[in-house]
């Protein structure tokens, strides 16, 4: 898929944003952390990376279908190295606003970016490519999870915070420097279309199956928000694994991401079927984790969930970019963007509510449910909907 010359930019500027993106996330929370020894203030903090995806998922999705999507991006990267930057300026616990504020605006660029860089996809890629492209988007999530946690960590621990920061600053030119490279041929609006306004009647959604794919994300953001509380609570207070065993877990995760990518290539049809079967049994994997008798039990556990849950996010994505025209693809990815983050950072909150009166393992459980029960009534819907389909034919 590299052979694409736009799509190897696109990928290349990904690695390298999310990488700073880790080292960044890793260095400004153990540095929250260190100064003020409050958990009040890390949750703050990663609340208000969830707040902007509200109002700025839409807004830069819209904007994608209107204006070149490279200008978008690549501003979107310029304009947050002053506040990835921002952060070696912190001292004391006084300095705790630029942190929070250097926060809030670095994630208000990546809200603003994402639905961009997914909906530019499609228009890079042929539709028969799409499929292993989706899945490729998977396997670079893996690598920047693997290396961006336990990289990122590493630069901390040995060069200081600020070196982290540093090079996120770095990263975002360097992603900015790909991106300039970037052809995107100029889709034409349809006429009557006012551009970046999705204009999709609610039987469009249903026949396109869209409306199922916005409720598998959303069930999905939900499941996954309690279970990324539970990672690190598995790790060092049920295993005994402390920081080798949190960077274990995570690296089964980052694995089962870059593995999906060599399945997806071989799943070519039944996508829509194959996503709602795929989050009943992360429900029922993610539930049986919650009980696992060892760590290395658990990172089995994990890096299954991991596979499927990589290689269903690669078919939902692709769906959207073969079923949803062109000129309305951002608007599209930008709604699913920013309820399936908002919905995960309110599970997350209520994740880390729950660990204070509910045992780990009984919460993990409960997360599965969520994946098994709203995956099985997806899953009812999609059969009377094809069936009644089938009958009115």
């Amino acid at each position: 898929m590299l052979v694409n010359r736009s799509y190897r930019y696109l990928f290349y500027s990904g690695i390298i944003n999310g990488l700073g993106d880790r080292f960044s996330q890793v260095a400004v929370l153990t540095l929250i952390l260190q100064i003020t020894g409050s958990g009040i203030a890390v949750g703050t903090a990663l609340g208000l990376r969830i707040l902007p995806y509200l109002f700025l998922s839409p807004l830069g999705g819209r904007a994608s279908d209107r204006i070149a999507p490279q200008k978008l991006m690549i501003a979107a990267d310029l304009l947050r190295i002053p506040f990835a930057l921002s952060f070696t300026l912190i001292e004391s616990e006084k300095d705790m606003w630029i942190a929070f504020t250097g926060i809030l605006f670095l994630s208000c660029g990546e809200a603003f970016y994402q639905p961009i860089r997914k909906s530019t996809i499609g228009k890079i890629t042929e539709p028969s490519q799409l499929a292993a492209v989706n899945g490729l988007e998977q396997f670079k999530v893996g690598i920047v999870l693997i290396l961006g946690s336990v990289t990122g960590g590493a630069v901390a621990y040995l060069f200081g915070t600020d070196m982290a920061f540093v090079f996120n600053a770095l990263s975002f030119a360097a992603a900015a420097f790909f991106i300039r490279k970037l052809k995107v041929k100029k889709i034409p609006i349809e006429e009557n279309s006012e551009p970046g306004r999705i204009e999709m009647k609610v039987k469009d959604w249903l026949g396109t199956g869209l409306l199922l794919v916005v409720f598998i994300q959303w069930t999905g953001a939900g499941m996954d928000g309690i279970f990324n509380v539970l990672i690190s609570v598995y790790a060092v207070e049920i295993f005994s694994g402390g920081e080798l065993g949190v960077g274990l877990l995570y690296g089964a995760l980052g694995t089962g991401l870059m593995t999906s990518f060599f399945l997806m290539k071989r799943l070519k049809h039944h996508l829509l079927l194959f996503s709602i079967i795929a989050l009943v049994v992360e429900g029922i994997l993610q539930g049986a984790a919650s009980q696992a008798g060892t760590l290395f039990q658990l990172m089995l556990y994990f890096f299954v969930i991991s596979l499927i849950g990589g290689m269903s996010g690669a078919s939902l994505d692709t769906l959207v970019m073969k079923r949803v025209p062109s000129d309305k693809q951002g608007g599209v990815f930008g709604f699913i963007e920013a309820w399936s983050n908002v919905i995960l950072g309110v599970m997350m909150f209520g994740g880390g509510l729950a660990l204070e009166v509910v045992p780990s393992r009984s919460l993990g459980l409960s997360g599965g449910m969520i994946g098994l029960v709203g995956g099985l009534g997806i899953l009812m819907f999609f059969l009377l909907r094809r069936n009644g389909l089938k009958n009115k034919g």
